[in-house]
């Protein structure tokens, strides 16, 4: 298809899970430095604010996934009120999107989802995208690393959770299977459906066990 390459940056994705403990510690970074960009010195106005709805309405909830109780505990609190100030959002910032080069972190790309809003969004994607890629020492890695380097006020990552949560029924749908194929040629044959839905379940305890305290 037609394409236009705005520049070459040597690089590739990595999933392998030998550095993971360092290449989590640079994700974490690197996203940091990306919600502390200073808007007031950029012409950021043209992005999209994020958007006020946690999802489109289902034609069809995804039971084995818990869709409809995701569903009903946004429907309660929506719209969630701001407690920090709206940054720079990648919108899709996960291994995929990130190039590497000798174990170092070289490029974020695939920008489209490039929005304003709470940092969380981002942490909450990410944080799940790295849960069901590299396991659950990676996910409080990453979000320890976040954490100490961004001070900001975390009320409602669980809130955020979810949303990352209906945002991946969202994409994959019924297709966790087709999810899973895409990651043996990475040499990543022990991500499976059902790996996939293990960790996804993880996630969505964890959130609402802290909405419960």
């Amino acid at each position: 298809a037609p394409a236009l390459a705005i520049e070459y940056i040597e690089g590739k994705p990595e999933f392998a899970l030998a550095h993971i403990a360092d290449f989590t510690q640079q994700m974490a970074t690197q996203l940091a430095k990306l919600h502390r960009v200073d808007r007031a010195k950029l012409d950021l106005a043209f992005l999209p604010p994020q958007a006020q709805s946690y999802g489109e309405p289902a034609q069809k909830i995804n039971h084995s996934l818990d869709e409809g109780r995701i569903r009903a505990a946004l429907a309660a609190v929506w719209p969630l009120s701001q407690h920090n100030a709206a940054t720079l959002l990648h919108g899709d910032f996960w291994s995929g999107n990130l190039l590497w080069r000798d174990d170092k972190l070289v490029a974020v790309v695939d920008w489209e989802d490039a929005k304003l809003g709470d940092p969380l969004v981002d942490l909450a994607v990410s944080r799940l995208d790295i849960l069901w890629i590299f396991g659950i020492d990676a996910f409080h890695a990453f979000t320890h690393h976040y954490q100490s380097m961004m001070a900001i006020d975390y009320t409602n990552l669980p809130y955020w959770d979810l949303y990352a949560a209906l945002r991946l029924i969202r994409l994959a749908g019924a297709d966790l299977a087709g999810w899973a194929a895409f990651f043996p040629p990475f040499g990543r044959p022990d991500i499976t459906e059902q790996t996939i839905r293990e960790h996804y379940q993880f996630f969505i305890t964890q959130a609402f066990e802290k909405l419960a305290v």
